[in-house]
């Protein structure tokens, strides 16, 4: 993996973080849409548990 520095470091990591609120809009959305239909509500809320675990890995840092 190439040193990008720190301010490389902080522009991927709020990249990343608009990715992953990004992601969770969409599901939600999704969720929205499917709404009624456990298969699309059961499979959105998986996909959140994930986002809501990459959020606190990345958007922590991103915010710092």
């Amino acid at each position: 993996m190439e040193d990008r520095g720190t301010d490389g470091d902080m522009a991927l990591l709020k990249d990343m973080k608009q990715k992953i609120e990004e992601i969770e809009r969409l599901v939600l959305e999704l969720r929205d849409l499917g709404r009624g239909m456990p298969v699309v509500e059961k499979n959105a809320q998986s996909i959140l548990s994930f986002t809501h675990v990459l959020r606190f890995g990345i958007s922590d840092l991103a915010d710092a």
